[in-house]
């Protein structure tokens, strides 16, 4: 997901569930709502605080999580990080597998045709000992 809908998710589930619970929300009910690991939601949420569209309130037992400045959202890229992308480095593992997968294609061929010459090779001096031995 791009930063620009990515921030924009996390500032909507922030306001939804300020409004249902009259209260500003908790990182885990933030997680829950967009179904993602409190790890990767506190990323975000750590992120977003550094470009002042969150604000961060913790107390020993919870983090409370508020909307700051959320038009600072506009400013974010709507585009991937073609540098910082998971779906790039998956396309790229993707590729070099790809490319491994043939080479072991080509080896595996090659021993094929080694063993099927070998097999070759050993049947015709089969026939020739089987020859000389019958006409001798």
């Amino acid at each position: 997901m791009d930063p620009y809908t990515e921030a924009h998710t996390f500032v909507a589930a922030v306001r939804l569930l300020h409004y249902q619970k009259n209260s500003p929300p908790t990182i885990e009910d933030i997680c829950k709502s967009l179904e993602v690991s409190v790890e990767a939601g506190l990323a975000v949420c750590r992120k977003l605080e550094k470009l002042s569209i969150v604000t961060i309130s913790e107390d020993p037992f919870s983090i409370l999580v508020g909307i700051g400045d959320h038009l600072e959202i506009e400013k974010l890229p709507k585009e991937q990080d073609k540098g910082d992308s998971l779906s790039k480095d998956l396309e790229e593992f993707m590729a070099k597998k790809k490319d491994m997968d043939k080479k072991v294609e080509a080896i595996q061929a090659g021993l094929k045709k080694k063993r099927e010459d070998l097999h070759s090779d050993i049947e015709a001096r089969l026939r020739q000992e089987m020859n000389k031995m019958n006409k001798g």
